[in-house]
């Protein structure tokens, strides 16, 4: 029962669309219509400048963070009460059940960014909200990949490359992290799904990228 309440409280948490209600907010559209049409950080800096992308971007990790934050707290809770002597939740003290419980709940943010009920299903690519839960989880592998990031995007300044590029880079740095033993194996899968949902998401940029007709980031222009 608590974890299901967690994994409810985590999808809809991440399912808060910031640049959609940036947009309302701040020009009076539907960030959905313009640019990208993604309700992303980097279509909020397109569209709306860079503060709004900022605050979209800082909205979105956050949500990831706290999401296993609050999924932490929660299943730290002590389940005292018994239903025929058995008590009704899973033995969290366990590190197994623990971490894939911890995972599960990581991904509901990631799914409810991607897929949010408050916009019939349709939302951004989950950068931003994997990277506040993976910084939660993985501190050391994000800050690796969140440097490719950084480097990959001041090089080429296509995010969508710089995106993809620090997804695969943190993927490879789990797996490494994880041989011999694999020790970590909810981890990994929760590394191996998101990989996956990110890159299926960033489809269409792969495809610009190969014609060459993606879209570089400017901050001068976003600006304005």
């Amino acid at each position: 029962m608590i974890l299901f309440v967690t994994l409810l409280i985590s999808y809809f948490l991440g399912a808060i669309p910031s640049g959609f209600i940036l947009g309302k907010i701040l020009k009076k559209i539907d960030i959905r219509e313009h640019g990208s049409k993604n309700i992303g950080a980097t279509n909020v800096l397109r569209t709306l400048g860079v503060v709004p992308g900022i605050i979209s971007l800082i909205f979105d990790f956050f949500k990831g963070f706290f999401a296993v934050e609050i999924g932490r707290l929660l299943l730290a809770q002590s389940c005292e009460q018994t239903i025929f002597g058995i008590k009704p939740c899973l033995d969290y003290t366990n590190p197994q059940t623990y971490q894939i419980a911890i995972v599960a709940i990581g991904l509901a943010a990631i799914i409810g960014h991607i897929y949010p009920v408050f916009l019939k299903f349709k939302g951004g690519k989950g950068m931003a909200t994997g990277a506040g839960v993976y910084f939660n989880l993985l501190p050391i592998p994000f800050l690796i990949a969140l440097g490719v990031f950084l480097i990959i995007a001041a090089f080429f300044r296509y995010i969508s490359l710089a995106s993809l590029v620090a997804v695969l880079t943190f993927w490879i740095v789990e797996i490494i992290r994880n041989i011999p033993n694999f020790d970590e194996i909810p981890l990994l899968i929760l590394t191996t799904c998101t990989a996956i949902l990110i890159i299926y998401r960033h489809k269409e940029n792969i495809i610009r990228l190969r014609k060459g007709e993606e879209s570089k980031i400017s901050f001068r222009h976003a600006s304005h």
